[in-house]
């Protein structure tokens, strides 16, 4: 366990390179637990919880601190480094990667990326008015239903729901505010690294079509439709995660079907 501005991340492996992960929305380093056994054997993978979640749940996240603790923890393990997102993490390593400090940023994954939603504020105040009328433990089981496919072992789904109903509503709805009123197109234009974009086939919220537009504004980047996955593709089909990234990361484009 390591700490850097104030923040925890915890390193497994000692590979020569590095994977950084950022998890999705209410999530922390749970999301890649499936993930960080096999990657681990050749990366060394860094994880953390972002602000406002699990071990760094005492700060207030914003889109910028988590931007900041990311360059930062990039810089403090000092390793070349791949950087892989999901859904909110998109947003995060995406910025990490147009600004690509120290040219330790080797290339981009990212998993249910989209330009940014269209009717942002309507949405946070609709999910405001739903969490005023449910607990956050009702609200992560409502989540789960809704966003892991059959796919994703029971336990995992459980365990989701555990992990996101610890998090603190307003704390929730601040991370919300700081992504869904933010476009991503500029920041997209500016990814100057190899960038894959990941997208599960059964992905509702972030769905083909949209993984499709976010690959014609990154330069030189690959899209790959996951079969068998939704918007939690690490938590539906890891192994195929694993085998996608790994490739990626050797190769510098995707592997073919």
């Amino acid at each position: 366990m390591q700490t850097v501005r104030g923040i925890t991340y915890h390193m497994y492996g000692e590979g020569p390179e590095a994977v950084l992960c950022h998890p999705s929305l209410g999530l922390g380093q749970f999301l890649f637990h499936r993930i960080r056994p096999a990657l681990s054997r050749e990366y060394t993978v860094v994880l953390w919880d972002p602000r406002g979640v699990g071990d760094n749940g005492h700060f207030y996240p914003t889109l910028e601190d988590w931007v900041g603790d990311t360059i930062d923890i990039l810089r403090d393990i000092n390793k070349p480094a791949h950087l892989l997102g999901v859904s909110l993490g998109t947003w995060v390593m995406s910025r990490v990667a147009a600004v690509n400090p120290g040219q330790l940023v080797r290339s981009l994954t990212l998993i249910g990326a989209t330009r940014g939603f269209s009717h942002g504020e309507q949405e946070i105040a609709a999910r405001r008015q739903q969490l005023e009328h449910m607990t956050m433990r009702e609200f992560a089981q409502n989540y789960a239903d809704n966003t892991l496919t059959v796919y994703a072992l029971p336990e995992v789904k459980e365990n989701l729901v555990l992990e996101m109903g610890e998090v603190d509503k307003e704390k929730y709805l601040q991370a919300m505010q700081a992504i869904y009123t933010v476009r991503n197109e500029e920041v997209y234009r500016q990814i100057a690294v190899p960038t894959l974009v990941m997208v599960g086939v059964e992905d509702t919220r972030t769905p083909p079509a949209e993984a499709d537009e976010v690959q014609k504004l990154i330069k030189g980047s690959e899209v790959k439709a996951l079969p068998r996955c939704g918007h939690l593709a690490v938590l539906d089909q890891p192994q195929r995660v694993i085998h996608e990234c790994r490739y990626f990361w050797t190769n510098g484009h995707m592997a073919d079907d």
